[in-house]
């Protein structure tokens, strides 16, 4: 996947006759992003990480134990009974059905109050790809099933990445736009690792009324931040195009 992102990055350098272009990663997205930003700054004018992750081991213990804290400080023993059922968490061997549970309690306890449309909302998703004309019900099939099939098979290799082992030195620009009530990256854990890291550049910003998708949560202040203080910096290098 690596590599595929480096292809990516290449594909859209020529295709828009650039040298450089502007990436952003989320979540997952987030760490081949800050691979690509490290390993090859001379791709890029800038990263930007939304829901930053860079070890998510580590993340994992971090957002159950702040669910089970926030579970006992509000006495709701319907999630401190969820929650401790499935410790130890993480385990060593990982477990989907638990780390289910664990998502649905930190969404819960942690995460912005709902408003409006989700933006994992299982339904539309569904009735997306159901009433897609171009999909067969065999594509439909097949879609839900490599769903539950990357899970399985790039979890347990993703829970043994550990991206400050990078380095903390950067030679591109450096954003984080985080929401502020991430349930699943905590907030508390990518400040830390944006305080540790050295770049040319670097912000941290903080999306007060948003959880993991903030581009989606509050897309308009989104879309200004980006177009404020990242966009600039392809149009300083205009000359290097």
């Amino acid at each position: 996947m690596e590599q595929d992102t480096l292809e990516v990055v290449n594909y859209l350098r020529n295709r828009f006759h650039r040298n450089k272009i502007l990436v952003l990663g989320h979540s997952w997205g987030s760490m081949l992003g800050l691979w690509l930003a490290h390993e090859h700054p001379d791709l890029l004018y800038a990263y930007v990480g939304v829901g930053q992750l860079t070890n998510p081991e580590l993340d994992e213990q971090v957002a159950y134990q702040d669910a089970l804290r926030e579970a006992r400080d509000s006495h709701n023993r319907q999630a401190v009974g969820d929650l401790e059922s499935i410790a130890p968490y993480p385990s060593q061997n990982v477990d989907l059905m638990k780390a289910q549970v664990a998502k649905n309690s930190e969404a819960a306890l942690l995460g912005p109050p709902p408003h409006g449309v989700a933006f994992v909302d299982t339904k539309r998703i569904m009735t997306s790809v159901l009433s897609a004309p171009e999909y067969s019900l065999a594509d439909d099939f097949g879609y839900f099933k490599s769903q539950l099939s990357s899970l399985q098979i790039l979890i347990p290799q993703i829970m043994k990445i550990d991206l400050t082992q990078l380095g903390p030195d950067f030679r591109v620009p450096i954003f984080f736009f985080e929401g502020a009530r991430d349930p699943y990256c905590r907030p508390s854990m990518v400040r830390d690792y944006f305080q540790k890291i050295n770049a040319p550049e670097k912000e941290f910003v903080s999306f007060d009324d948003s959880g993991h998708f903030p581009f989606f949560e509050q897309n308009q202040r989104f879309a200004d931040e980006l177009f404020q203080r990242v966009l600039p910096l392809a149009n300083d290098g205009l000359g290097d195009r």
